[in-house]
């Protein structure tokens, strides 16, 4: 078979690209399966190669929890440690183990060696210790997504007699393999449920994990409460300040007039309209419209009060 290898490693540079291709979704009685064919690549082809499209490229596996979950039973926030250990492994359309020794999976092994200088893993195991920050009352854990390296290609193989009525047969073929780093990881929480709470905290949390975890509603006061509400308020009000007594002004007397005057005596607080007459300092005065606190004899020839004579 090593033999069969280095001479199709030569062979792969001299022999054009010919012959059928092969889906591996084409699977009819006249046709061999994909496994059928990969078998073939060890024993039954004169030659068998694998041709990559391109050297590996990173891809991103699929996210997943790695170790077990904590549980924060505090009232406070806690930083709380996860140990955990998780392992990937080579995978490919086929669904066959590549890490046999021989047969297709050799080709395949040499075939990036020669062609990129790589050599194909396995598996790795990624091992650690990560903190998380947990709030209180609440789950946490960790997710991990492994990188991986990704290789898509064809296989070709040769026969010396017709296999399947062809000489020649091309498989499309893709296969990962880990990268062997920690990939990406990541923390998360949430908040544990009653029954968590309970499992992990005790009665006491399971309680606080239902009202935390229930929406709150708020109760409909019956009537006997309502009016009991409104006779408590009526008895917690202030008492109402009480006005203090007025006393309502008094009218100062008004001045008697002048003897020989028959009108009033001015009064500065009172107030005069058109015509309205008052007796001043000896004098009779007459309003030419209305004032108030303007004095008579003290406006001039053109104020308010008019001058009517001595009284």
């Amino acid at each position: 078979m090593r033999t069969s290898i280095r001479t199709a490693i030569l062979a792969a540079a001299l022999v054009p690209i010919c012959g059928i291709l092969l889906a591996p979704s084409a699977q009819a009685e006249d046709v061999p399966s994909p496994r059928e064919l990969l078998e073939e690549c060890e024993d039954g082809s004169d030659w068998c190669w694998f041709h990559p499209d391109g050297p590996p490229k990173e891809v991103k596996g699929e996210s997943h929890q790695v170790g077990t979950s904590v549980f924060n039973c505090t009232d406070g926030p806690q930083t709380m440690n996860v140990s955990w250990s998780d392992t990937d492994t080579e995978t490919n359309t086929i669904g066959v183990s590549m890490g046999i020794e021989g047969g297709f999976a050799e080709v395949f092994k040499a075939s990036l060696q020669v062609s990129y200088s790589h050599s194909w893993a396995k598996a790795h195991t990624e091992s650690q210790t990560t903190a998380i920050n947990v709030p209180a009352g609440k789950v946490g854990w960790i997710n991990r997504q492994p990188t991986l390296l990704e290789v898509s290609g064809r296989y070709e193989l040769h026969f010396g007699k017709r296999y399947y009525d062809h000489y020649y047969w091309y498989l499309p073929f893709t296969a990962t393999e880990p990268k062997g780093d920690a990939g990406s990881v990541t923390q998360r929480t949430r908040p544990m449920t009653p029954d968590e709470a309970k499992a992990h905290c005790g009665d006491t949390q399971a309680a606080t994990a239902s009202l935390a975890n229930t929406p709150s509603q708020a109760a409909t006061p019956s009537l006997a409460d309502t009016a009991s509400l409104i006779a408590s308020e009526v008895l917690k009000a202030p008492p109402r300040a009480t006005p203090p007594p007025t006393t309502p002004p008094t009218t100062p007397p008004a001045t008697p007039p002048p003897a020989g005057c028959s009108a009033a005596a001015w009064d500065r607080a009172a107030t005069y309209t058109a015509d309205k007459q008052v007796s001043r300092n000896g004098h009779t005065w007459k309003a030419k419209w209305w004032t108030q606190g303007q004095e008579p004899g003290t406006t001039g020839e053109w104020g308010v009060w008019q001058d009517l004579g001595a009284c």
